[in-house]
């Protein structure tokens, strides 16, 4: 399996069993710091960013700063309650819900072009984040 359209997730994906073709949106999240790394204040100015990319570009492309589009920014603290990642999600799991079932068409000179949403990317802390798990990780134990 090389990529998601190989898996068994791209077979039951709404979206691409009406338009195969369809070029996949991957959805990322991260973290970065915007202070001293090794200060004790090191989390209080901690942002998290989502971001986008096209699947189907080839990875010289996609790995270029052009090809990733910003879909939002957001202090990390006020992600860390319950009510605030509903609020602030809401609109994202709409979109990407949306995504994932109808797909988006783009009106071109010579037709259309189909988007479909493939997944959502994160290392293990970003991951824990979203998924209100823990995020503190220990050498030798597995998450």
């Amino acid at each position: 399996m090389l990529t998601y359209r190989d898996g068994t997730a791209a077979q039951d994906n709404p979206s691409l069993k009406i338009h195969p073709n369809s070029f996949l949106i991957q959805f990322y999240t991260d973290g970065i710091g915007i202070t001293n790394p090794i200060g004790p204040k090191k989390d209080e100015h901690k942002l998290t960013l989502f971001y986008f990319v096209l699947e189907d570009l080839p990875d010289l492309v996609r790995s270029m700063l052009q090809s990733i589009g910003l879909v939002g920014i957001c202090p990390t603290k006020y992600l860390s309650l319950q009510t605030n990642q509903t609020k602030y999600f809401e609109a994202i799991i709409k979109d990407l819900n949306y995504l994932q079932t109808t797909g988006l068409a783009v009106q071109t000179f010579n037709g259309q072009l189909h988007f479909a949403f493939s997944v959502l990317a994160a290392d293990n802390l970003a991951s824990n984040e979203i998924g209100g798990f823990q995020r503190n990780f220990n050498s030798g134990q597995f998450c």
